[in-house]
């Protein structure tokens, strides 16, 4: 950030202190100065902001529109994002080996032109790429499955590089799955392309690797001074002795390996602690200058309320109850996320929570994802207030006009109520009266505009959001760091065990054998499907064709339901009301079912193509059963055919418990789209991994935090030039004003 700093000092008791760009020597940090700092000027400023200006309009980097269409693909469209496009991989070509002197079980780079180009098919009909290339002392294969588009890049002729690990099979070299490389057959003419590490940065179709190599060099040299946004005592307490400049053309492009990674994490902590900077900031933001309603949590109503329930709550139910009453008994608003795996008993806490808001005379709302589950919330919290002051009310999208008029005017002119509903409840023309409390259940399921709306309904309304797919710690700290966090560790007691097993195709009949065993016991079955139609495109079972097989044949002498979210909303309520009466055995569905839905005799759940469904979908799927005493089982069949649905399926065949789910997920697919800015409102990360960096991440959010509560009310210099530089890094996402 900000080169508009560079090379300007600060004065500390006529001394110099480098601010940006330099370290201060600790003599300096432990007497206790304040610093003066010289603040950017106009010009400064719009000289750091031509960082911004689209690649279309700079000179000398060789992009008409025709590329800068293709760049668009990768996300780049200014001289920022060039910069910050990282490699994903490095191929050391500094080290080349011959052929004739790799041995077994060493990690080599060769070179050398393709000879052959074989496409085959293996026996588990996978495709089977071979690519031999040739360096005049001897033949390396490389070895891809399923990956013959390679084939298009590698062609016979071309002079490539390999790297990776050499195993001796079938009776020559290989290396699988190698790192490659295009390179020049004459010797490449810039120094950037070979004899040296060069950098494998993502690429697109019509743009190689080696074509943005030379972008990004050119970039660098035209683009690529920089001056420090941190503070000096932190770069100089977490030891960075090279410049962000510096560190940014090692990343591009290192001289050795070392550099790269003490380059890296550099970057990674500057990424870390502006995204950490921010939250900070929104923290700041709702404690010290929001307001909300503050209730009176000690009534004897609802000791009354919790000592009527069929059932004693668990320790772990008890202590986050306090956490919320806590919350709740102050005028700062709760900002507070309750996660707690499957069946944990999430939902009592957020009805205790709502009614402690209704007996203060506020109203609260509850938004679920789906019209199945607002409508059993409804139907339970109706009962089980049954007799007391608190109405309750549906909001839906399958609502009657009329029905939902003369909803939208009680809830406009009451209190003390309790809404349950979709996302019908962030439509225009829901108005409420005094709205204290707002619920998100499911909240992953929703993006950050809607809940952003659901909050403007009322005036600084307390907020709890809940979630049954446990993140781990380091992730909660990045995507809610904001927010408290309550935890449910403990599952009820009295749960019968549940049996999760893997049917190959051709044991389907012992699947279905298992099933009518259950039902000739009295229990019922889900069965799902991935899609309510059949598709000519994919494969799958549907939910149509599969209840008429199982209505007729299969299951003839069994009463079996159909549900799916095409089903007008009457009829959807018809059915689950007459599986929940135990008026059908077997009820087949889409995956319109998988969240909320408490059915306790439902003790088996068949998942058809399971390989379709995520790890957490599926463990939520698995949760609708072991809802009650039985033992219970879930029957899963899948068609593998990648290593990430093999590790898929083998994670939740493994284990039952929700956070250790969710730490394989994640182990399988990293970050992906977590934080991507529909959901959370954080912006991307470009070279960090909340999962792999979490040691630089519990010293960047140290170090974040403390600047803004050591300068609440933002008034110090270098507050002030952290947060213009969040303004000119963020300037379209803004999320800690969010």
């Amino acid at each position: 950030m900000f080169d508009y700093i560079k090379n300007r000092n600060i004065a500390v008791d006529n001394k110099k202190l480098t601010f940006f760009g330099g370290i201060a020597s600790n003599h300096y940090l432990n007497e206790k100065i304040t610093p003066k700092l010289t603040l950017p000027k106009k010009n400064d400023i719009e000289n750091q902001l031509f960082l911004n200006t689209p690649i279309l309009k700079t000179r000398g980097l060789g992009i008409g529109k025709v590329i800068s269409k293709k760049l668009a693909k990768l996300n780049l469209f200014s001289i920022k994002d060039l910069l910050y496009h990282f490699p994903r991989t490095y191929i050391d070509l500094s080290k080349v080996k011959k052929i004739c002197d790799v041995r077994e079980g060493e990690e080599v780079t060769v070179t050398g032109v393709v000879n052959i180009v074989d496409k085959s098919r293996t026996r588990s009909r996978k495709d089977l790429l071979k690519i031999v290339i040739w360096d005049k002392t001897g033949y390396i294969t490389g070895i891809w499955f399923n990956q013959n588009y390679i084939a298009d890049t590698l062609k016979k002729g071309t002079f490539v590089a390999y790297s990776g690990i050499v195993k001796y099979k079938f009776n020559e070299l290989q290396i699988s799955n190698p790192l490659y490389d295009i390179l020049d057959i004459k010797g490449a003419k810039e120094q950037i392309h070979t004899g040296r590490i060069i950098p494998k940065h993502p690429s697109t179709a019509g743009i190689s690797t080696k074509f943005l190599r030379r972008i990004f060099n050119k970039t660098l040299s035209r683009y690529g001074i920089f001056t420090d946004p941190l503070p000096y005592y932190i770069k100089d307490r977490q030891e960075f002795l090279t410049s962000l400049s510096n560190c940014i053309k090692q990343v591009h492009f290192p001289v050795s390996f070392k550099l790269s990674q003490i380059a890296r994490n550099r970057l990674i902590y500057n990424e870390l602690f502006f995204l950490q900077l921010g939250l900070a900031l929104k923290k700041r933001a709702q404690t010290i200058e929001l307001r909300s309603f503050k209730m009176d949590v000690n009534k004897l109503e609802i000791k009354e309320f919790i000592d009527s329930l069929l059932f004693e709550l668990t320790s772990a139910q008890k202590r986050v109850i306090s956490e919320i009453k806590e919350d709740l008994s102050k005028s700062v608003p709760m900002n507070r996320l309750l996660q707690g795996d499957v069946g944990s008993g999430k939902t009592v806490v957020a009805l205790i929570s709502m009614i402690i808001s209704s007996l203060n005379s506020y109203q609260s709302a509850i938004m679920v994802p789906t019209e199945v589950l607002a409508w059993q919330h409804y139907k339970n919290f109706k009962k089980i207030l049954k007799g007391s002051d608190i109405d309750v009310f549906l909001l839906s999208g399958s609502i009657l006009p009329k029905e939902r008029s003369k909803t939208l005017r009680k809830i406009k002119e009451g209190e003390n109520q309790i809404i349950v509903g979709t996302h019908a409840l962030i439509q225009e023309g829901v108005n409420f009266s005094n709205l204290g409390l707002i619920i998100v259940d499911e909240q992953h399921r929703f993006g950050v505009t809607q809940r952003k709306k659901l909050k403007s309904k009322g005036k600084y309304p307390h907020v709890l959001t809940m979630s049954a797919t446990p993140i781990p710690r380091t992730i909660t700290q990045t995507i809610y760091g904001d927010l408290d966090v309550s935890t449910i560790d403990e599952m009820p007691p009295g749960r019968g065990e549940v049996e999760t097993i893997f049917y190959k195709p051709d044991e389907r009949e012992k699947a279905y054998d298992l099933i009518k065993i259950q039902l000739n016991e009295g229990r019922q079955a889900f069965i799902i499907c991935p899609l309510i139609e059949d598709s000519n495109l994919l494969q799958v079972k549907s939910v149509i064709k599969e209840a008429e097989q199982l209505q007729q044949v299969i299951f003839k002498d069994y009463k079996v339901g159909i549900i799916h979210g095409q089903l007008p909303h009457k009829n959807r309520e018809e059915i689950m009301e007459k599986f929940e009466n135990e008026k059908l055995n077997v009820l087949i569905s889409t995956t319109v079912i998988e969240v909320g839905i408490d059915i306790k005799n439902a003790t088996v759940m068949l998942i058809e193509n399971a390989d379709r469904f995520g790890l957490a979908q599926l463990h939520q799927l698995r949760g609708r059963i072991r809802r009650g005493e039985y033992k219970s089982y879930c029957l899963i069949f899948a068609d593998i055919k990648t290593d990430e649905a093999f590790r898929r399926i083998n994670a939740f065949l493994s284990t039952e418990d929700g956070f250790e789910i969710a730490n394989k997920d994640l182990e399988i697919r990293g970050e992906g789209e977590i934080f991507g800015e529909r959901q959370w409102g954080l912006p991307d990360l470009k070279i960090s991994s909340i999962v792999r960096d979490k040691e630089i991440l519990n010293r960047v959010r140290k170090d974040a935090f403390s600047i803004i509560e050591n300068d609440i009310k933002l008034s110090s210099p270098i507050t002030k030039v952290l947060i213009n530089y969040l303004n000119f890094e963020y300037p379209e996402s803004k999320f800690w004003q969010t």
